[in-house]
């Protein structure tokens, strides 16, 4: 039977396998689980250390787990303890969605919201948020990250997920139509400094929550520091993957890093729709990039349109 340890980030691929995993390192995730809402609570200001809150924290933490359980199989292949921090962090989030209404673009704020959400629950979400806000394309994520041409393919894989099912699913979660996502795409093209100026504003109020679900060594760091990781080969792991949510972070990293293929200076792009293919192809041949490109099958059978996709 397949365990976990704490040191551990076992890939769980069928839902077979997460059946005979769960009995064995129920006990981990439901310590995991303390320890992430305790650090959440501390976070908000609402905890307590005495008996009544550990008490409470030990039904929610049970709560959670068995939830988590339900949830896991329809997000495999995935990292379990990973997918369960973003889980909770989710369920913390939730409140979140009832300032959507008292925004001057409630779609919008949805929107983003279900972005953010994917992007703690998904690496898929994460990797592509430098596409949705800043209209990074694969190959320079890669350069960003410090990543070279081989590992890069890692970043075009999560972009042809999020472009197949994860972008669909973020959307679905926060309950947009169709119709909804394409008044975004009319309003971004009538008013796009308009437009720019609401996801600024809305990204201010939703960033705080989802900058507290990451964990501790996420913080914004010094200019000598993020050196530091860059050499050491950190844009490998997830230390250097939330950069999306800092414009501030983004611009020290492209100041110091071996980010040639960027603008140095990275301002907000603002993309409704996900990666494009066709764009990508375009990208590929101004660059005079090598490799192997994506796959340009369409493999989606998702009842969103192909126009809203390649948009």
């Amino acid at each position: 039977m397949k365990t976990l340890s704490p040191s551990m980030n076992g890939v769980i691929n069928s839902p077979q396998e997460f059946n005979q995993f769960i009995p064995a390192n129920f006990s981990y995730f439901l310590e995991r689980s303390s320890s992430h809402i305790r650090r959440i609570l501390q976070d908000m200001g609402q905890w307590a250390d005495n008996s009544a809150h550990e008490k409470l924290l030990l039904r929610l933490s049970f709560d959670l787990v068995e939830r988590f359980i339900e949830y896991c199989p329809s997000q495999l292949p995935c990292r379990p303890s990973l997918l369960l921090d973003g889980f909770i962090s989710d369920y913390f989030g939730r409140p979140q969605e009832s300032k959507a209404s008292s925004t001057s673009n409630p779609i919008l704020y949805r929107y983003l919201d279900g972005l953010l959400n994917r992007a703690v629950l998904s690496r898929d979400g994460l990797i592509c948020l430098f596409y949705h806000l800043y209209g990074m394309k694969p190959v320079e994520v890669g350069f960003l990250l410090g990543l070279e041409e081989g590992q890069t393919q890692r970043i075009y894989k999560n972009f042809a997920r999020w472009r197949q099912k994860g972008w669909f699913q973020a959307t679905e979660e926060v309950g947009l139509t169709t119709q909804d996502v394409q008044s975004l795409v009319e309003n971004q093209g009538a008013n796009p400094e308009l437009f720019n100026q609401q996801v600024r504003d809305n990204l201010q109020e939703l960033l705080p929550f989802y900058r507290k679900s990451d964990p501790p060594y996420y913080p914004c760091l010094e200019d000598s520091k993020w050196h530091e990781m860059l050499r050491e080969g950190y844009g490998f792991d997830y230390r250097m993957w939330h950069l999306p949510l800092c414009l501030s972070c983004m611009n020290v990293i492209t100041r110091i890093g071996d980010s040639f293929l960027l603008d140095p200076t990275i301002t907000l792009n603002f993309h409704v729709s996900p990666h494009s293919l066709k764009d990508e192809e375009i990208s590929w041949r101004a660059h005079g990039a090598h490799g192997s490109k994506p796959s340009s099958r369409n493999k989606t059978g998702h009842r969103y349109s192909r126009d809203l996709q390649m948009a």
